[in-house]
């Protein structure tokens, strides 16, 4: 057809006049013999007869088969223009008539015979399926493969860029704690474990309810979806068996803010209230009844990139403890601590009956200041954190006292340890005391550090006491003395 064409053109009329001048003929004479037909379209008895007169032969298939790769209309007939256009146009021209389609072929919904173009979000050209492309092999491999995989075990431990407490034992002395997005309950009696799969993407944090059943997991946003703009947190029964989810709260970006991650989270010693800390840039502080997601109160953590807050810890001695001066008595105390600062949040009981939060920036005074790597609250009042070169501070944590907020106490405990890649920007920084615990008779205190050291501590009397144990943990890598 081409050739035909380009033998018959001249230098005032070109293939594409040509072709268009005998479309035209045919579809005057139809009009003339009183068979009218749309105008610009040709059906296969007129496309036959004008190609003849080009001398050009076609059979009725041969026609059959140029209207349906061309592009007939429901009716049968052929738009001639776009035949022209198609006909004469170059490669490229050609290839952006096709129609086209958005993304791959999606599993359900069919349409896998399509075989024009295909535009993906990571290809900056349109591909096209091959020549002998079968859209029945895409509707089986779409189903599920009758083979699957099963999860027996999960080695490892992801503690080493974690800055809260990540791992706990539950109500039936088992060790909850997480890997990748999967939270793990490990029965040491057996030597096995259970998984909860609740998550899409990476853990971030973990908290354990007082109760010691129950376990909130949050994680990072996800990315399957190519938005990461929304994490969320599950509250789940590490004693079931599976493990099962109780609820989830979901943290959707607001105002084209990003919530990024779930940063820590902590529950209230009575368990109905559950802090979460987002990985915004202001560090979002979030009070929830999380049975009913209902949100009791937010606040700033921290500015700054995330993390900045490390984690979140109650105090679980505050109901021994009245107002002072006539004040509004004190329901609930938690700290959240991080890069450089620590910060004490109360909740206090208005003449309403509404539950009101007030905060205050800790007061390092004669300590320096330093990143607050751990804390926790001592039945006395005080509070105890952890520095990266391994001291310990005291706090006052009594709001009805001059010096609450401020470091009264610095103790030296633990040695600097071994530098580790910061959380930050990956350079070796000291780690300094990253765990503090109470016994479960609140009369001693356990402190570990980067050292490789735990030193227990006497806190009978009203601040951190003498040294009663210290255990040296040994590196499996090294000797043996």
């Amino acid at each position: 057809m081409r050739a035909t064409l380009s033998a018959l053109a001249s230098f005032n009329e070109d293939e594409r006049m040509i072709l268009l001048r005998q479309c035209r003929h045919e579809e005057a004479c139809a009009a003339q013999a009183a068979q009218p037909i749309p105008p610009g379209l040709l059906n296969t008895h007129q496309f036959r007869h004008m190609w003849r007169s080009l001398g050009v032969k076609l059979s009725r298939e041969q026609a059959a088969a140029m209207f349906l790769r061309h592009g007939c209309d429901v009716q049968g007939l052929l738009p001639y223009e776009v035949f022209a256009a198609k006909l004469q146009g170059s490669p490229a021209r050609l290839l952006a008539l096709e129609p086209e389609q958005k993304g791959p072929y999606k599993a359900s919904g069919g349409g896998w015979g399509f075989k024009g173009k295909i535009l993906y979000r990571y290809c900056r050209k349109p591909v096209f399926p091959p020549s002998t492309w079968d859209g029945t092999l895409a509707a089986v491999s779409a189903k599920p493969p009758k083979a699957g995989l099963i999860l027996e075990w999960v080695y490892g431990y992801n503690g080493k860029h974690n800055t809260a407490p990540n791992a706990f034992y539950t109500a039936n002395q088992k060790i909850v704690y997480f890997v990748a997005a999967l939270g793990i309950v490990y029965d040491p009696a057996n030597h096995t474990q259970q998984f909860f799969q609740g998550h899409d993407d990476d853990i971030s944090c973990l908290a354990l309810h007082p109760g010691h059943a129950l376990v909130a997991t949050g994680q990072v946003a996800s990315a399957l979806d190519g938005s990461a703009d929304s994490p969320f947190l599950y509250v789940w029964d590490a004693t079931l068996s599976p493990p099962t989810s109780v609820q989830r709260i979901d943290f959707p970006a607001e105002g084209g803010s990003s919530s990024r991650l779930i940063v820590a989270m902590a529950f209230a010693p009575d368990g109905e209230r559950l802090v979460v800390v987002t990985g915004d840039n202001r560090h979002t502080v979030a009070v929830y009844k999380w049975r009913n997601k209902q949100l009791l109160n937010q606040g700033v953590g921290h500015n700054g990139q995330p993390p900045q807050v490390y984690g979140v810890v109650f105090n679980h001695f505050v109901a021994k403890q009245g107002a002072g001066g006539g004040a509004a008595a004190v329901t609930s105390m938690f700290v959240t601590y991080g890069v450089k600062h620590i910060k004490f949040w109360v909740s206090t009981v208005d003449a309403a009956g509404k539950e009101v939060y007030s905060t205050s920036q800790g007061k390092f005074k004669g300590a320096v200041k330093a990143d607050v790597m751990s804390a926790i609250f001592m039945p006395s009042q005080w509070l105890v954190t952890g520095s990266p070169s391994g001291e310990l501070l005291v706090w006052d944590a009594l709001p009805s006292r001059p010096t609450y907020g401020c470091c009264c106490q610095v103790v030296a405990a633990h040695g600097p340890g071994t530098k580790m890649p910061s959380v930050h920007d990956g350079q070796p920084v000291l780690q300094g005391v990253r765990c503090l615990a109470l016994r479960c008779n609140n009369t001693e205190l356990l402190s570990a550090g980067s050292d490789g050291k735990i030193i227990i501590w006497d806190i009978t009397g009203v601040q951190l006491g003498r040294v009663l144990q210290t255990v040296q943990f040994q590196d499996p890598a090294e000797p043996s003395p």
